[in-house]
């Protein structure tokens, strides 16, 4: 688990309480930060769990991520040098 997924659950759980605690307290001003900093979260957990995927698939099929790379590259280059 990278530290992306770790601070984005982390996040996410800071959310929820920040939105339970706007409801309680009837603080619309808490309840959408907590609703935001929940989102952002959730968001940052999926980021890490693509980036462990890529490191997963790199270890057990460096090739393939080698050609994927080079194919990568090449189309990039091939859309800035067009005119």
């Amino acid at each position: 688990m990278t530290d992306h997924r770790m601070e984005g659950e982390a996040q996410n759980v800071v959310g929820k309480a920040q939105q339970a605690y706007g409801d309680f307290a009837d603080d619309k001003s808490m309840r959408t930060e907590g609703k935001l900093r929940s989102a952002a979260g959730q968001v940052q957990s999926q980021y890490g769990e693509v980036v462990d995927s890529a490191r997963e698939f790199t270890v057990r099929q460096p090739v393939g991520a080698l050609a994927i790379a080079a194919g990568v590259g090449f189309i990039l280059g091939a859309l800035m040098t067009r005119r």
